[in-house]
């Protein structure tokens, strides 16, 4: 009972300097805290449904804002396509079981708040079910190191689907809990889709981007 007296109050002291989605935050551009470049791999093996990301910022000002901030967060944050109305079927549902990064102080990310629509099942749906792995101490991490995101999870009905990714930074609300959460995107200029579902990226599949690296483009690996 203890603990859970303990999980509650930090919830209820975060929710208190935070609104339900978001957190005030400083200033930034994309190019001080979105990765110079990163990998996206989705499939399926003997075990579940699974999506692994690579990703790596080239040099510390491509993260100036992570590093600036001792209550920064960060998230690759992936959503699959599930907007029942118009056909679609998500591909992975929810993070489930095994799960790893090396990324400071890693959190599985909760779908709570996530939007809900009526499908054509008439059941609550997810319109984009999220599977991330975030970064609870953001401001630890390094520039010219590849990181790594591991997460199964339950398969959604469709054989296929479409993914996309966005790069979110937040903040930790109170700094000293590094769950998610006590995690906020931050209230402006908090995300940028380094994949969006405009570009039609069909899983199970691999693509790459480059944001902003020279050139800004995405491509298959």
């Amino acid at each position: 009972m203890r603990v859970m007296f303990v999980l509650c109050a930090t919830f209820v002291l975060g929710m208190q300097n935070a609104s339900a989605s978001s957190v005030s935050c400083t200033n930034a551009t994309d190019t001080q805290f979105v990765p110079s470049w990163g990998r996206v791999e989705v499939g399926t093996d003997q075990y579940s449904r699974y999506i692994i990301q690579y990703m790596y910022w080239d040099k510390i000002q491509r993260m100036q804002w992570l590093g600036t901030n001792g209550d920064s967060t960060f998230e690759p944050d992936a959503w699959f396509y599930n907007y029942g109305d118009q056909g679609g079927l998500a591909y992975g549902l929810a993070p489930a079981g095994y799960w790893y990064s090396d990324l400071p102080a890693p959190y599985v990310d909760t779908q709570f708040e996530d939007q809900f629509t009526v499908g054509l099942n008439q059941y609550l749906e997810l319109n984009e079910t999220a599977v991330t792995v975030g970064s609870g101490w953001a401001v630890l991490i390094n520039p010219a190191k590849v990181y790594i995101t591991v997460t199964r999870m339950t398969s959604g009905r469709g054989s296929s689907g479409w993914v996309k990714l966005s790069a979110q930074r937040g903040r930790q609300v109170p700094a000293t809990c590094m769950t998610t959460w006590c995690s906020f995107g931050c209230d402006t200029n908090n995300n940028y889709q380094t994949i969006p579902f405009a570009d039609h990226f069909t899983i199970p599949g691999c693509q790459q981007y480059n944001w902003l690296w020279d050139i800004t483009v995405r491509r298959t690996c």
